[in-house]
């Protein structure tokens, strides 16, 4: 009985690490769209802030307040850890990238296998003929999907620089889940992540005198930014799980996926564009009349 729940625990691992990838793949359509309304930290800390409010409301009758005086200088040191290289450094960073490179850059640059190369050094996870096959296949079918310029492969600019230490500093909270202690459970994790983060970005955002977001507030940056709370709430919580469930290496191959989801939704979210853009054309043309 063991056994089973073991293996259906990991099911369960396999599948959250899945929809990570397509939650992750989404990301950058909020990054790009909110940047048109804020500057960098400021997009980033109103979204973490929207997703720490959404995420106390969801998982209020999962979390424990009484936890917070029990919990060691150990694990919120790895909190702290876990938080300026997810969002300080990675969300911000991949959002940097997003925006000065192409979408396809990045996505080659996330398939580097970092995060099995973390599980290896960090973890001690032991790397096998096939384990090293499956790594391989996953790079190199992110290769044939999304890079379609293979003369500028190695060409690099900052932009792509950038999302190699997003992809570092990732890699390195993801794997660092397995060191928490049984104390918190994924929701308590997810909910002080996000608020120690939304503070952390926020001061951030003013030590480079990006100021207050006051002006330019439209109903569509509304939407986007709970849209994105809501999509930031379910990357952490996937996250969490998911790398508790499933050892490094394999994880790795299964966000590889990442690249496949936002290829289809760039696509489907720029036809789209394209139709709304087009069907704006045709009504403000002049109408004719033949009677």
């Amino acid at each position: 009985m063991d056994i089973l729940s073991k293996l259906s625990e990991y099911r369960k691992g396999v599948l959250a690490l899945i929809l990570l990838s397509f939650v992750f793949a989404s990301m950058g359509l909020f990054a790009r769209y909110l940047s048109t309304g804020f500057e960098l930290f400021q997009q980033v800390y109103l979204r973490i802030f929207a997703a720490f409010i959404l995420s106390f409301i969801f998982f209020r009758n999962d979390i424990d307040l009484r936890k917070l005086k029990k919990i060691s200088k150990k694990e919120w040191w790895l909190i702290f850890f876990r938080v300026i290289a997810f969002y300080v450094f990675g969300v911000t960073l991949f959002t940097q990238a997003i925006i000065l490179t192409k979408y396809s850059n990045v996505s080659f640059i996330g398939a580097l296998s970092m995060v099995a190369i973390m599980g290896i050094f960090l973890m001690k996870e032991k790397l096998t003929a096939k384990k090293l096959a499956l790594i391989i296949m996953a790079f190199l079918g992110v290769l044939l999907i999304a890079v379609s310029d293979y003369s500028n492969l190695f060409s690099w600019g900052k932009g792509e620089l950038i999302a190699l230490i997003s992809t570092t500093t990732f890699a390195l909270s993801y794997v660092a889940r397995k060191w928490h202690s049984g104390l918190l459970n994924n929701k308590e994790i997810t909910t002080l992540m996000l608020g120690l983060a939304s503070i952390l970005l926020f001061i951030t955002s003013l030590f480079f005198g990006e100021g207050l977001p006051l002006g330019g507030w439209t109903g569509g940056l509304v939407v986007a930014i709970i849209g994105a709370g809501i999509f930031n709430i379910a990357n952490l919580l996937l996250t969490n799980y998911g790398f508790q469930k499933v050892e490094a290496i394999f994880a790795s191959n299964i966000l590889s996926l990442e690249s496949v989801f936002a290829i289809v939704l760039g696509f489907f979210f720029t036809k789209k564009f394209r139709s709304l853009v087009s069907l704006q054309e045709e009504e403000s043309l002049p109408s004719v009349s033949l009677g």
